[in-house]
């Protein structure tokens, strides 16, 4: 019997006639009104890709007249949709990898090739799932299935365009107007203020009286953050939540955020979101997450428009690391965008690129980069301008796409119970950001992140947007040296994939690479071979049989 498992508790369930129909995202309401008024799925669908939210939608048929199983997500969606055969070959959906890992019996948990590459070099797997047989709807894809009679079939049937009435100079007002469609149908939620321009600017188009929520490690290297968000919260006037967690304790909060979440952690900044989740009462929230992506990555941009003005030090001599540094960055900006080692395809690659090639090897790693670059250009129009403008299009597409940090903790909220909204995600700002052309889309005057910069102070002309950003990242060095993660692969033996070569002296010289194999340890250990993992408490399992309504049971 098909089933949907269903750990959103936002998410609609509509039935009508033989269908079932699941909904997530920001506009569920029209799309509950169509379904009522009769519509099929490829009406629903077209109404999702019309919609500026993000949005994805499942129907299960118990008609032998049409597919048992159809999806779309979004272009822009960060609803994921996992679907797999589990163990005893039952088809099965879900919105939460967690759930799909749990209806599969530790031996058919094999982790591919790809899936080592993927994470070793993204700390992701940014096209595909962590498991062999547990598959991944992409951005803008439908998929089709009855099982028994055809396998899984998807096809990309949504891409992003252009909003042709972007003019630069007005992007700020429609900004403005796409924001306020976008989190309109947003209620009753909680803002994850962390006090940067992405979280403080979403504050104006949430219901009021608006609650604010941080969470807090007592790491020193990360108060001031913690005083950015005390700021914000006085200047937009919330009701503000601190969740206070010790750094001492930071292991011990991985590890449950692996637990609960199924899937290595990705980022440091994991167990703060699961605290989160973990410790407000709030059940719906609301992120600034992707905002980067779409307007500005502001190290890349800097880094790299420096570098392209001064592309005439190229034949200044290599003395000294600044002029070392210098030539690689603008190596990488002269060759073609979809080089493996181009600054472009550099974005979201969070590696130590001569540890990740040593342990996939050369040609596993041009694979994978040629993968994301494939998955990104057919999503969006080709790169234009110069070799700058193009590359800075390429890798924030790639970045939007493929870096899949939001989408993480979007999973470990589900897991705990909660919704995370990303206005940035939604497809009316994308459309709106590709309206501007590269580079000024990202940086004007040599401002990074313009636009939501240039709004924020029509909202509160005293927010400081020229401070020092900030992103919640913890100090890998100092965690895995002498801090909280210091014995972590005493506990967690190193994962079998990496080379002695690469192991020595691994934690000094790449840090963050040592993080991705940790992260992947402790995964392997708790989840991965786990016999009594079950799908999280609060899942609704919905199915439909052949011969008879459908039916609905809370687990």
């Amino acid at each position: 019997m098909p089933t949907a498992l269903v750990a959103n508790p936002n998410a609609d369930v509509v039935d009508h006639g033989s269908r079932r129909w699941i909904l997530f995202g920001t506009h569920r309401r029209e799309l509950r009104t169509a379904i009522e008024q009769g519509s099929d799925f490829e009406t629903v669908r077209d109404l999702t890709t019309s919609l500026p939210g993000e949005g994805t939608v499942v129907v299960l048929s118990e008609a032998t007249t049409e597919p048992t199983i159809r999806a779309h997500r979004g272009i822009t969606s960060t609803y994921e949709v996992y679907y797999c055969r589990d163990s005893s070959g039952e088809p099965v959906v879900t919105d939460l990898f967690r759930n799909a890992l749990a209806r599969l019996d530790p031996d058919d948990r094999v982790v591919p090739d790809r899936a080592i590459a993927d994470h070793v070099l993204y700390r992701t797997t940014p096209m595909n799932s962590y498991v062999d047989r547990v598959h991944r709807l992409g951005h803008g894809e439908t998929l089709t299935w009855t099982p028994g009679e055809t396998t899984p079939r998807t096809e990309l049937t949504e891409t992003l365009e252009p909003d042709p009435t972007v003019a630069t100079g007005d992007a700020v007002d429609r900004l403005d107007e796409v924001l306020s469609a976008v989190c309109a149908p947003v209620a009753d939620s909680t803002l994850m203020l962390s006090g940067g321009v992405d979280s403080t600017v979403l504050d104006p188009y949430l219901a009021n009286p608006t609650e604010s929520v941080t969470g807090s490690f007592d790491t020193p290297e990360l108060d001031f953050e913690s005083e950015y968000a005390r700021t914000a919260s006085e200047l937009v006037d919330t009701d503000h939540e601190v969740v206070e967690m010790a750094e001492a304790d930071y292991l011990e909060r991985l590890e449950a955020a692996v637990d609960a979440l199924g899937m290595p952690p990705h980022q440091l900044q994991t167990p703060t979101f699961d605290g989160v989740f973990r410790g407000t009462d709030a059940r719906t929230l609301v992120c600034g997450q992707t905002a980067d992506a779409v307007f500005g990555l502001s190290g890349s941009l800097e880094r790299g428009r420096n570098v392209w003005r001064t592309r005439h030090l190229r034949y200044a001599p290599t003395i000294g690391d600044t002029l070392r540094d210098h030539r690689t960055v603008l190596d990488g900006l002269e060759r073609h965008p979809s080089d493996p080692d181009g600054q472009a395809m550099q974005f979201a690659a969070y590696t130590d690129v001569p540890s990740a090639v040593e342990t996939i090897g050369r040609r596993r790693y041009e694979r994978r980069q040629r993968a994301r670059y494939e998955y990104a250009m057919a999503r969006v129009p080709s790169p234009t301008g110069d070799r700058y403008a193009q590359h800075m299009h390429l890798g924030h597409w790639v970045d939007f796409f493929c870096e899949d940090a939001g989408t993480v903790w979007r999973q470990t909220g589900l897991a705990r119970g909660c919704e995370m909204y990303m206005p940035f995600a939604g497809k009316g700002v994308a459309e709106l950001a590709l309206g501007v052309r590269s580079p000024e889309r990202y940086v004007d005057g040599g401002e990074a992140k313009h636009l939501p910069k240039k709004l924020l102070a029509e909202w509160y002309p005293e927010y400081d947007r020229h401070k020092p950003k900030g992103n919640g990242n913890f100090p890998a060095d100092r965690f895995l040296t002498s801090g909280p993660l210091a014995a972590v692969f005493d506990r967690y033996e190193v994962p079998e994939f990496v080379p002695d070569s690469v192991l020595d002296g691994l934690v000094d010289r790449a840090p963050g690479f040592a993080w991705s194999l940790a992260g992947y340890a402790i995964w392997r250990d708790r989840v991965l071979r786990a016999d009594d993992l079950e799908p999280a408490a609060h899942t609704r399992s919905v199915s439909v049989a052949p011969t008879s309504r459908p039916t609905v049971r809370q687990r």
